[in-house]
């Protein structure tokens, strides 16, 4: 590939308060085996307080101000002015594998030029905590990975969907919005410049791919690009994120944030797997099963947390329901 043209490449990044994590994000970039030139860093930042910006000032990223502090808003505010061909949407607890990720990316771009969406293989972090590993495994958490089983993770999509081509290198496929997968424009995943997230895309990541996908967008799906995603730092930090992400929700202070927004686009196995989701936490018969199968195609003790982490989730979901019932003025607030 040394011969080939190289195609200038934005990661997008936004952040709050994310100097713990945000220089081994950076470090992986700029490490890449890739003409630096090509390579532009752009910060969309919520107001940070600590060293997020210095930390972006010394790695030659270029900052924006994210007003509306969250991470979607701030990555279609940065895709505006962002000048690579490709766009590569990055969180600061995200980690490029090795230092041929982007050459294993730009790849496909120049060998297909229908494809429109790159998608990346996310990995545990083997030197996080328990909690984070089993999360990584699952590329989610479990009460997604339950409703979308085979397609929550792309190292599974061939057992539910037909590639249009398979090589050596990447898999491309053809998904509908209906029976989408789990993809949404973050881990990494990249979209040619031509794509616009728009109004439907603005404030989801998942509702943004489903737009991809409306408009008839190939994705190309690269095994070997792998990237670590550090979901949780502790099992406090577990437990307020999904709160968090139930209140909003329920309340939808967001606008056109989360699953209540994506529901037109869940087919009718998966609306009766979401119904479904207290019942298989509960009873714990389902969970353990899951359990024993992922242990052993996996190998890791860690997954041992699918039936404790299943429960959690379910029973933020009951509390959180009963408690909007009572106090339907309740501020979502942060989980920070």
């Amino acid at each position: 590939m040394t011969k080939l043209v190289y195609p200038k490449v934005s990661f997008i990044i936004p952040t709050l308060n994310a100097g713990h994590i945000l220089p081994r994000c950076l470090s992986a970039i700029r490490s890449q085996k890739y003409p630096t030139q090509l390579v532009e860093i752009i910060i969309a930042d919520g107001g940070s307080v600590d060293n997020t910006i210095e930390i972006a000032k010394s790695f030659r990223a270029r900052i924006i101000v994210n007003p509306e502090i969250l991470h979607e808003p701030g990555k279609d505010r940065a895709s505006k002015i962002a000048k690579g061909e490709i766009f590569f949407f990055t969180d600061a607890d995200n980690i490029l594998e090795n230092n041929t990720w982007l050459i294993n990316m730009v790849r496909v771009y120049i060998e297909e030029p229908e494809v429109v969406g790159f998608l990346p293989q996310t990995i545990p972090a083997q030197d996080s905590i328990s909690l984070d590993r089993y999360l990584g495994y699952l590329s989610t958490d479990p009460f997604t990975w339950f409703i979308y089983q085979d397609a929550a993770s792309p190292r599974d999509y061939k057992k539910m969907y037909t590639p249009i081509k398979l090589t050596n290198h990447y898999e491309l496929y053809n998904f509908t919005p209906k029976n989408h997968p789990l993809i949404g424009l973050t881990q990494g995943f990249g979209t040619r410049r031509s794509f616009k997230r728009g109004t439907m895309g603005h404030a989801d990541d998942i509702l943004a791919m489903i737009k991809l996908l409306e408009e008839k967008g190939t994705i190309a799906y690269v095994p070997a690009a792998g990237i670590c995603h550090y979901h949780v730092s502790s099992l406090n930090n577990f437990i307020n994120k999904y709160r968090w992400r139930v209140r909003n929700n329920l309340r939808q202070d967001i606008s056109g944030m989360g699953l209540v927004n994506r529901l037109q686009y869940y087919n009718s196995e998966r609306k009766n797997r979401m119904y479904l989701f207290l019942p298989y936490a509960f009873t714990f018969i389902g969970p353990v099963f899951d359990t024993l199968r992922l242990i052993v195609r996996y190998k890791d003790v860690v997954l041992l947390w699918h039936p404790i982490a299943t429960f959690l989730i379910a029973t933020i979901i009951l509390w959180e329901h009963c408690f909007h019932l009572v106090h339907k003025n309740q501020k979502i607030g942060a989980y920070e």
